[in-house]
C-alpha cells in the first residue's frame, strides 16, 4: 500500500467527527466535491468503505470506526503540538498541564494559580482533578507537567518532589456531637461513632487507615466520598464526624458550625507537594510555575501573623 497523504486522514477525521460532508467542507474551508474525492482516494488506498449515507449526512462503518478510533487520537496530538508550537514562537506564551488533588486546589492551588495567571497572563494552564495516585501515573505517562499533591507517596523513584506546605488533617464535629466538645478522645472511642472519609482510592483516605493501623483499629466509615469537598456540608448536617484539612475547615469552626474533636493520639502532619518526573525535561513555563507556587508560599508564610 502506498504511503496516504495526511491531509485525506484529515478530511476523513472531520467528516466523520460531523458525520456530515458538507460540514467539513465548509469547517476546512473545501468544496464538498473536493471533500467527497479525497474521502474515495482514502477508501481506495486503504481498500476498505469508510461511510455510508444516512438520512443525516454519513455514517461510518465497521472499518470506519476502527480508522477514526486511531486517526482522531492522532489528530489530537498532533492539533496539540501545532498549538504548542505556535505558542512556543512568542517567547511568552506557553501551555502547561497540571494535576491537581481535590485537596491541594481547595486547600490554596486556586489562589496561587490566580496569583501566576497575574505574572504570566499569555501562559495557558490546563488543570485534571485527580487522586494522588492517579496523578502520579499520569506524570510518568507525559500526560500532565506537573502534579501538585499530597503525601504519601507509594512510590517515589523516578520523581522529584518539592514540599510546598504541611498540612494538618483534623477531625470535625456538628451540634449533635458537642458532648465530646472538651473531651479528649482516642482512636479507639472515635472509631466507634459514624465517620466521614474520603473513599480508598484517596491518598488521604490512605493516610488515614495507616493512622488507624499503627494503633491496630480497622477504619471503616459510615460515609465515604469521592471528593474533599462534601465533607463539610455532610459534617455541618450533623451524619457524621468528618476528617478534613484545618485550613479548609478553619474559617466554619470560626463561624461556630463545627467544632474540632482533640485526639489523645497525635494526628502527624502530611505534606502539599509539586511533583515532576526526572524521565522528562521541565520546560521554562512549568519551572516558571512551580517557582511561583514556592515563592508565594514562603512570602504567605512570613507574613502570616
Amino acid at each position: 500500500m502506498s504511503e496516504v497523504n495526511f491531509e485525506h486522514y484529515k478530511i476523513f477525521y472531520y467528516a466523520a467527527k460531523f458525520q456530515n460532508i458538507t460540514t467539513a467542507a465548509n469547517y476546512l474551508f473545501l468544496s464538498q466535491p473536493s471533500v467527497s474525492r479525497c474521502i474515495k482516494n482514502l477508501e481506495d488506498e486503504l481498500g476498505c468503505k469508510l461511510f455510508v449515507r444516512s438520512k443525516k449526512g454519513v455514517e461510518l462503518t465497521a472499518g470506519g470506526h476502527i480508522l477514526y478510533k486511531h486517526i482522531s487520537i492522532a489528530c489530537r496530538h498532533i492539533f496539540s503540538a501545532e498549538e504548542e508550537i505556535n505558542l512556543m514562537n512568542d517567547n511568552e506564551s506557553a501551555i502547561i498541564r497540571i494535576g491537581g488533588s481535590a485537596v491541594a486546589l481547595q486547600s490554596f492551588l486556586i489562589e496561587r494559580i490566580v496569583y501566576f495567571h497575574k505574572l504570566y497572563p499569555k501562559i495557558q494552564i490546563k488543570i485534571d482533578t485527580m487522586s494522588t495516585p492517579d496523578a502520579i501515573e499520569a506524570l510518568k505517562s507525559n500526560l500532565i507537567d506537573a502534579a501538585v499533591v499530597t503525601s504519601p507517596f507509594a512510590n517515589r523513584e523516578g520523581l522529584t518532589i518539592r514540599t510546598i506546605r504541611e498540612l494538618q488533617d483534623i477531625v470535625i464535629a456538628g451540634s449533635d456531637y458537642e458532648h465530646l466538645r472538651d473531651k479528649e478522645i482516642s482512636l479507639q472511642e472515635l472509631a466507634k461513632y459514624p465517620l466521614i472519609c474520603l473513599n480508598s482510592t484517596t491518598t488521604t483516605r490512605h493516610y488515614l487507615d495507616m493512622l488507624f493501623g499503627q494503633h491496630n483499629i480497622l477504619l471503616r466509615p459510615a460515609i465515604e466520598l469521592t471528593t474533599i469537598n462534601f465533607v463539610m456540608p455532610m459534617v455541618k448536617n450533623n451524619l457524621g464526624i468528618g476528617f478534613i484539612q484545618k485550613r479548609i475547615a478553619q474559617a466554619d469552626i470560626d463561624a461556630g458550625d463545627v467544632f474540632q474533636i482533640k485526639t489523645k493520639e497525635a494526628i502527624p502532619p502530611r505534606k502539599i507537594c509539586a511533583v515532576t518526573c526526572t524521565k522528562y525535561p521541565i520546560s521554562t513555563a512549568v519551572q516558571k510555575f512551580i517557582d511561583v507556587i514556592m515563592e508565594k508560599e514562603k512570602s504567605a508564610e512570613t507574613t502570616a501573623p
